[in-house]
């Protein structure tokens, strides 16, 4: 297993089919959701996904493809997806991110990768409920920081190769083979117990894309 990091800009150039596309104007089909307090409401209108995660505590929420058109576990191997992210209210000290989890077995063991409201990524696989930062915090000029900011994130996974662009840029490159296949979810974490303010979060244009089955 190896954790080899590569640098670089480039806009992504994927070929495979999309298989997933989904703006979340209504509650798809397939879709589950989590979260790790009281569950926050989940709306659905023409911005897409909004998660508002509740004031006066830390919240993790998570929204899983499960299930795919045809009713099957929704496992991805090689895969590219994509989404954008958009951060509609935090307030200090909250620690707001959200992002993506892929390659999920489930909660304990998976890829993330989040970005920050001031313009900071980070990618972590977790094993057995342990977190290991792949790339740590790390601030990109590509990433739009602040408030109601659009950052269109995508994920290329192609075997061992995990590939990582937001705006059209490439952010990084590592190496893992811990996970091969799993589950996608949408992710957000926000909340303090020294707030009552709420964290709000908004999901859009998601699509996945992934090689022809032979």
């Amino acid at each position: 297993m190896s954790d080899k990091v590569q640098q670089g800009t480039d806009a992504a150039d994927v070929a495979w089919p999309t298989v997933v596309e989904e703006n979340f104007a209504k509650s798809p089909e397939g879709w589950s959701f989590a979260a790790t307090s009281s569950a926050p409401p989940l709306r659905f209108d023409a911005p897409g996904v909004v998660v508002t995660l509740p004031g006066g505590e830390t919240s993790v929420a998570a929204y899983w493809l499960e299930k795919n058109a045809a009713g099957e576990p929704a496992l991805y191997g090689d895969a590219a997806v994509s989404v954008t992210m958009t951060l509609l209210s935090s307030e200090a000290p909250t620690q707001s991110y959200c992002g993506v989890s892929f390659r999920a077995q489930s909660d304990k063991d998976n890829y993330r990768l989040f970005i920050a409201g001031d313009g900071h990524f980070r990618l972590t696989r977790r094993k057995d409920n342990v977190s290991t930062a792949l790339i740590d915090w790390t601030l990109h000029e590509a990433l739009r920081p602040d408030l109601g900011k659009n950052n269109r994130v995508q994920i290329v996974m192609d075997g061992p190769s995990i590939t990582l662009y937001a705006n059209n840029v490439k952010l990084a490159q590592v190496s893992d083979d811990t996970f091969a296949t799993g589950h996608i979810a949408l992710q957000a974490q926000g909340g303090s117990s020294d707030t009552e303010s709420a964290t709000v979060f908004c999901f859009r244009e998601f699509e996945l894309a992934a090689p022809s089955k032979s």
